[in-house]
């Protein structure tokens, strides 16, 4: 798997879990946010999907989705 080093370039927030099908989790959804500036290294899922792209957060092991005009590969 490839991973990455991203720069979060406007504040996001979400839920995890939505960025894995719902058959293949069984956990109750919680909120993230990442900040404008955070920096972190991910592994990559999925970047061809104009609208969202997925990721697995390599510090807290979180899969997120976020637009790709919310951040940038550094």
């Amino acid at each position: 798997m490839q991973t990455w080093k991203i720069e979060i370039t406007e504040a996001h927030s979400g839920e995890l879990g939505e960025a894995v099908l719902h058959e293949d989790h069984g956990f109750a959804m919680e909120e993230y946010t990442y900040e404008a500036g955070h920096k972190i290294e991910v592994a990559v899922h999925e970047t061809h999907d104009p609208r969202w792209h997925i990721f697995t957060d390599l510090d807290s092991g979180h899969r997120f989705k976020i637009p790709p005009e919310k951040y940038r590969r550094v």
